[in-house]
C-alpha cells in the first residue's frame, strides 16, 4: 500500500501538520500574546486526528493545543454553537462537523497550492 497515490485528504492532512509545526515555530521566536488562535489549533487539531482516524477528547484537545482548560471549555463551547464541530458530551470524542470538515478541506487544498509556490523562482 505504500505505493498507492497520496489522497487529497491525506495532502491536506500533511499541510494541517505543517501547519501546527510552523505555527509551533513562530510562538518560539514571537510572544505567544501575540498570535493568541486557540480556535483555530483546535480546528487544525481536530482535523489531522479525523483524517487519521483518531478520536480526541476535550481534555486531550485541549493539552495539544496548550489551552488554558477554562479557555478551552468556553472556544470549544463557542465552536459547537457556531456548528464547527459536532455537540459532544463530556467524555466523548471530538470532531468537526462535516460542512467544518468540508471547508477546512478546501482552505488546506488552497494552502497547498500557495505553500507549492514557495521558493526560489
Amino acid at each position: 500500500m505504500a505505493n498507492e497515490p497520496e489522497s487529497g485528504h491525506d495532502q491536506s492532512a500533511r499541510t494541517a501538520e505543517n501547519l501546527i509545526r510552523v505555527r509551533g515555530l513562530r510562538s518560539e521566536i514571537f510572544p505567544s500574546e501575540i498570535f493568541d488562535e486557540h480556535a483555530w489549533n483546535m480546528m487544525l487539531r481536530l482535523f489531522v486526528a479525523q483524517a487519521k482516524g483518531e478520536d480526541v477528547s476535550e481534555s486531550d484537545l485541549i493539552a495539544a493545543t496548550g489551552t488554558p482548560p477554562g479557555v478551552g471549555q468556553r472556544w470549544l463551547a463557542h465552536l459547537a454553537t457556531d456548528g464547527q464541530i459536532e455537540p459532544y458530551a463530556d467524555g466523548d470524542a471530538i470532531a468537526l462537523t462535516p460542512s467544518a470538515l468540508d471547508r477546512m478541506e478546501g482552505f488546506l487544498r488552497d494552502a497547498s497550492a500557495i505553500h507549492k509556490t514557495d521558493g526560489p523562482s
